[in-house]
């Protein structure tokens, strides 16, 4: 089975055993060389061993047997591409040799004189150039060299590869020495993998100078030097074989073409002297030597196809459809490509290959790396980074994104891809499954790495946090299910929807409104801090961000620019995050009027941001050829023409060629042939192809050869955006047959690489695509597909059967497609009151969650569905008035006050009783107290409370202050701390409204009227004794507490009673309130009893816990209150100042 034809024509030249071999105990490492005839022998022997074992029936290394077995089939194969992989990579180091000589490098390396061998080479080269010509039969591989070298392997590896050439080359001496060109009996000593490391290991070729000088005769980058090229490489590449000679007959107008002067500069010995001169007189015709059928030749051998058109055109590009080189470097560029991309160019392409890398865009992946590596090691303590990725749409910035995040995650970075959507209404959502996901995959691979993550998210991130975070991200209820056990009890589980009605029933959604957003924020910097790390650092990565709508901006740039989450204190257990931020963006989609625009420029303004932007245009030529190239597996010298015109008219843009290209395909401008195996085309009608929209215009081109029922399924999908998960299509379509129609025809677009099927999900392969295929249908077309939709799923979901059931995302869907629906004008008025209650039902749903901009948009949905004329009806007026509360509320935390007083006005005037118009009027106050105007919000509370029947004097005075506090100490000794605890809650509404809105006193109070805040607390107190209490009955008795202190100087009766007012809350369950009332204890009441060291600690703590719920006020009020107790305590003062500066 081994090829012996080369090694036994040529001479062994191996030199080490001519002069014994070294003393491996000194580690000499030599190196060795061979002919270039016999490196090809050794080379086609190990090639021979694979086919055998393959053949033979040993098995492959994964036990596949037999050669008809498809695995023997493909190991045989793989023998071959190997051999021409092996035979590339000498190739390279012939064509170097050729072009720079090799005289120079062995003066420099053996130590002669370079200026005696210099001024003599260049003359000896001229000599032999007039006295020899180099004839076609003289050229042989065999006038070359390779040498060996073990330092090829690695400096570890040095001594063993030096015995391991010794070995094989030994072997072939013996088999030289001995006549056993099987060599069957020496193989026990040498194997594969000594045959393998020993070519592995060659690092250089050489010739002799008289042989260099022939081929130089004509210069580099002459018809004479491709020629000889090409003959070497067809026996480098043919296992030592020679092209076959033919004659064939070539007119006079073909003399001066390369393949006649490549002949005839080669000459021919058959038809030299009188031959030759009896020929030049005969017919204008003139008979010469041709090497024909060269690429049949060698695709016979096993050669693949790229090799066989390089050698082919190196010897006769005039053959079939030959194509000739410019230069020597155009040939050494063309070996270089197919060795870089082997899975491309040693196999026969017939489809258009989009599997290339990232073409285009080094510099921006270098810039990319640098700013990892700058998080990576710890660039500024607190200074996060964020870069942003803009440019047209399909320019490629999710597809660099995604090629950074394969490389990073390589090196141990975990992966956040958030992908907006034009059609998804809820994006708040989408951030969170996009890190629950994450979460998932960090439970379901369980490595030791993965569970000190979440060791670390358990310790950083506080029980009540996880149980906040596991409504947004489901997986921490399987993460950490001992956790969320202590928060809700069984009970609760089963009554969680009846305590979610009794809450908007008690309004404690108003009350906790204003600090839901800063809670959410500060609890995903934490979660996002617990996640990274220096050694396992986080990449976000926000695709579409101009489909973002301001609450996950909001999101965003508190994530990026608040530190507040991080112990600014010096404490050791927290550590700063460890992340990295990637945005993109259209920017033709965002000018100086879109939303995105201001945040950009807060980003850019921040003293705590480092912003890195990177314009991502439309690639070069050179790079759209090396494109082309690579999708169609040619050569780049053969698709310069192909990319003149096709870049022209794509302007680079990645998406945009590769659309045309596959529109070329169904036009048949390209198609490839069987015949010459390559991909042809019609350069003048491709040049004559005008296109005047936009990518847009490519791309419907495309889709509209797709087959009209896959169609039609696809202009489903895309009112969904830009994917659709199985779960939509069993909505859809709760018939099996029905659905499996649908999903066939999604397969076949799959097929058609216009979508594609990852997991349970199908997706556009980009969101031009689905825009694309949107725009396909007519708005009336759009209007109806949605509407459609959103019926069936609410059909299917039987959404409305349990007013108490939660909303899941299919449903928030649902409500979608009706509400784009009603924008484009399509609604059916029969289910208007239906669609109005689901909207409700998914906006107080998105409140509960901190999402209050997408909650107000489901709530002004909802109130576009009833009828103007008759909407506060008697028939309707709950479901107006509802929506309308609702509505006031998400005005009010989205900082709307135009819309939310209109909404105001209406719920006012139409509103039946005082009951029904007291949400509106807290609303007012709270829009005037955090607006500043504390005077009109005193004024609207007292009118209120007149209205309650709560009256207070106008003028107050010592007297009346001491009056009421001794009054309701009478009442006051009546009650047990026990008592308190246990008496029932307060069932009265208005009782809880008045005692709500004089809570909301303290702070406009504190700045304008301070002598009222006794009043206000002992009647709080009072009426919680009366008709029971609340969550804010607890700072009646805090402030009554503080009273006790100011006015009577009795220190034990009000940290009594203060302690009393913590215990009230903690019964009650108002986790919200306890950090504003642990500040205000230990501010005011707990320093007149306790230590200033244990209530400055009380209140670092609090600072923290006051983050976690959102409490920003008094979050600052902690610290405030820490900084001014740590310095009268006794504390280093350099440490003290430290902290009061943080």
């Amino acid at each position: 089975a081994l090829h012996t034809s080369a090694l036994d024509k040529a001479p062994l030249q191996y030199n080490n055993f001519l002069q014994g071999r070294p003393n491996h105990n000194e580690k000499i490492m030599e190196n060795h060389s061979l002919s270039l005839d016999n490196w090809v022998a050794l080379s086609a022997t190990l090639e021979a061993l694979h086919l055998h074992k393959a053949s033979s029936g040993e098995g492959d290394e994964n036990g596949n047997r037999g050669s008809s077995d498809p695995p023997a089939h493909g190991a045989k194969v793989e023998a071959k591409l190997s051999y021409a992989e092996r035979a590339c990579k000498v190739a390279l180091l012939l064509m170097r040799r050729l072009t720079t000589g090799n005289d120079r490098d062995r003066t420099e390396e053996n130590g002669h004189h370079e200026n005696n061998l210099n001024g003599h080479h260049e003359n000896h080269l001229n000599d032999v150039a007039r006295r020899r010509s180099l004839q076609v039969d003289d050229i042989s591989i065999g006038k070359f060299s390779v040498s060996f070298s073990p330092s090829n392997q690695g400096e570890d590896n040095m001594v063993d590869t030096q015995d391991t050439i010794e070995r094989v080359l030994g072997y072939l001496n013996t088999v030289r020495s001995n006549g056993d060109l099987n060599g069957s009996s020496n193989f026990s000593t040498v194997g594969e993998a000594d045959i393998k490391c020993a070519l592995d290991s060659v690092i250089d070729v050489a010739i002799t100078a008289d042989d260099l000088a022939a081929f130089h005769t004509a210069g580099n980058h002459s018809d004479d030097m491709f020629h000889k090229l090409g003959i070497l490489f067809y026996q480098l590449f043919a296992r030592g074989e020679s092209p076959e000679l033919h004659r064939r007959e070539v007119g006079p107008e073909e003399k001066d073409t390369r393949s006649v002067s490549t002949t005839e500069v080669m000459g021919d010995p058959a038809c030299s002297g009188s031959q030759e001169e009896e020929n030049e007189g005969q017919s204008p015709r003139k008979q010469i030597r041709h090497l024909r059928g060269v690429r049949e030749s060698l695709s016979g051998k096993g050669v693949p196809v790229s090799l066989c058109r390089l050698v082919s055109d190196l010897i006769d590009p005039k053959e079939e459809d030959g194509s000739p080189f410019d230069s020597i470097d155009e040939v050494v560029e063309e070996v270089k490509q197919i060795l870089d991309r082997p899975d491309i160019f040693f196999h026969d392409v017939n489809w258009l290959d989009f599997s290339s890398g990232l073409i285009g865009r080094s510099e921006e992946m270098q810039r990319l790396h640098e700013e990892a590596a700058s998080v990576q090691m710890g660039a500024g303590e607190f200074e996060n980074r964020l870069v942003l990725l803009r440019g047209s749409p399909g320019a490629g910035k999710s597809y660099l994104a995604s090629n950074i995040q394969g490389e990073l995650s390589e090196s141990g970075w975990l992966y956040v891809h958030t992908k907006f959507d034009r059609f998804v209404r809820n994006p708040l959502l989408t951030i969170a499954s996009s890190f629950d996901e994450l979460l998932a995959s960090l439970g379901e691979e369980g490595d030791e790495e993965n569970l000190d993550i979440l060791e670390n998210l358990e310790a950083v991130m506080s029980t009540s946090a996880i149980a906040t975070l596991s409504e947004w991200l489901p997986s921490l209820r399987d993460l950490f299910p001992h956790l969320l056990r202590r928060v809700i009890s069984d009970e609760d589980l089963v009554s969680l929807a009846d305590d979610s009605q009794r809450r908007r029933r008690n309004n404690d959604m108003t009350s906790s409104s204003e600090s839901a957003q800063s809670r959410l924020h500060y609890i995903f910097r934490k979660l996002v801090s617990a996640l990274s790390s220096p050694e396992r650092p986080l990449l976000i990565f926000l695709d579409d961000l101009q489909w973002a709508d301001n609450s996950c901006l909001d999101l965003i740039s508190s994530l990026l620019m608040d530190f507040n989450h991080i112990n600014q204190f010096g404490l050791a257990d927290d550590t700063p995050q460890c992340f990295l931020v990637m945005g993109s963006y259209r920017d033709n989609a965002v000018d100086s009027t879109h939303r995105l625009s201001s945040y950009l420029e807060t980003f850019e303004r921040s003293n705590t941001l480092q912003v890195t932007n990177i314009q991502l245009d439309g690639i070069a030529k050179s790079d759209a050829n090396l494109m082309l190239s690579e999708m169609l597996g040619l050569p780049l010298r053969l698709t310069k023409s192909l990319t003149d015109a096709v870049q022209a008219r794509t302007l680079g843009n990645p998406l945009y060629i590769h659309a045309f290209m596959q529109s070329l395909v169904k036009e048949k401008l390209l198609i490839n042939s069987v015949v010459k195996k390559r991909w042809i085309w019609d350069i003048e009608a491709i040049q004559s192809i005008s296109i005047q929209g936009s990518i847009a215009e490519v791309l419907t081109r495309k889709i509209s050869y797709i087959p009209h029922d896959t169609q039609e399924a696809l202009k489903v999908m895309s009112t969904f955006g830009s994917q659709m998960s199985e779960e939509y299509v069993s909505h859809l379509y709760p018939l099996q047959e029905k659905r499996q129609e649908f999903c066939d025809r999604l397969n076949s677009a799959v097929e058609e690489s216009v979508i594609e099927k990852i997991g349970s999900k199908y997706k556009f392969v980009h969101d031009m695509v689905q825009q694309a295929v949107y725009e396909l249908m007519s708005p009336k077309e759009r209007a109806e597909c949605h509407f459609q939709n959103g019926v069936k799923m609410i059909t299917a979901l039987s959404c409305c059967a349990d007013s108490h059931s939660d909303l899941g995302l299919i449903t928030f869907v649902a409500i979608d497609q009706i509400n784009i629906a009603k924008s484009f004008g399509v609604t059916d008025s029969s289910m208007c009151t239906q669609f109005a209650k689901l909207n409700l039902k998914a906006g107080e749903s998105s409140m509960e969650k901190f999402n209050f901009m997408s909650g107000f948009s489901y709530i002004e949905h909802g109130i576009s569905f009833l009828p103007k004329e008759s909407k506060w009806n008697s028939s309707s007026y709950d479901l107006c008035r509802s929506l309308h509360e609702a509505a006031c509320l998400a005005c009010y935390v989205n900082a709307l006050p135009t819309k939310a007083n209109e909404y105001i006005s209406e719920l006012l005037e139409n509103a039946q009783c005082l009951e029904h118009k007291l949400k509106a009027y807290y609303v007012v106050v709270k829009n005037l107290t955090s607006s500043g105007d504390f005077k009109q919000a005193l004024k609207k509370t007292f009118d209120v409370l007149i209205e309650l029947g709560e009256t207070f004097p106008t003028e107050i005075t010592p007297e009346i202050i001491q009056e009421e506090l001794s009054n309701t100490k009478s009442l006051l000794n009546n009650f047990t701390k026990e008592s308190i605890l246990s008496s029932p809650k307060l069932m009265d509404e208005k009782k809880l409204w008045a005692i709500k809105f004089m809570n909301n006193l303290s702070g406009p109070l504190s700045i304008t009227n301070y002598q009222m805040g006794p009043l206000i607390a002992c009647r709080m107190v009072q009426l919680s004794s009366q008709y029971g209490y609340c969550s804010e009955s607890a700072f009646g008795f805090l402030g009554y507490g503080q009273a006790q202190i100011s006015v009577f100087e009795d220190v034990d009766e009000g940290y009594r009673w203060g302690k009393i007012a913590l215990s009230l809350l903690e019964s009650l369950g108002g986790k919200g309130y306890l950090p504003k009332m642990r500040c205000l204890f230990n501010s005011y009441v707990s320093l007149w009893k306790e230590p200033f060291h244990a209530s400055s600690n009380v209140l670092l703590h609090t600072h923290s816990e006051a983050m976690l719920v959102g409490d920003v006020e008094y979050a600052s009020v902690s610290a405030f209150f820490y900084c001014r107790q740590a310095l009268v305590c006794g504390q280093n003062l350099l440490l003290a100042e430290k902290e009061c500066k943080a």
